[in-house]
């Protein structure tokens, strides 16, 4: 009985000591992009310029909205969704540039360096 019971207590221990270096090594793994996560914000940003010309053209229907406000705030929806998607496309261009870069560089690095 008494071997059972220390056979836990360093299992539990073991398990407390290395569970902090596993999870720590799982998160470096995963490195955080500023470029990615602008590029998620003006994604998230346009599918809500989306879901509000969704709405607009609910209330158009039900007649909630005239047509004249209708159509502006139609109009100015659509100029800030397509505002959004030149945005999200600059940021992504400038990502494949960046990697494209990066690979040129260690292509160069490793053809100088054998």
């Amino acid at each position: 009985m008494e071997i059972l019971v220390i056979t836990v207590l360093v299992a539990v221990s073991l398990a407390v000591i290395i569970y902090p270096f596993a999870t720590r090594s799982a998160e470096h793994d995963r490195l955080e992009d500023p470029a990615d996560e602008l590029a998620q914000h003006l994604r998230r940003s346009r599918d809500r310029v989306y879901e509000e010309i969704r709405a607009l053209q609910q209330e158009y229907f039900l007649k909630s909205l005239s047509e004249e406000e209708y159509r502006a705030q139609l109009e100015a929806a659509r100029l800030q969704a397509a505002h959004l998607l030149r945005e999200q496309q600059h940021v992504q261009e400038t990502i494949v540039d960046v990697d494209d870069a990066v690979e040129g560089q260690m292509r160069g690095a490793a053809v100088e360096n054998p």
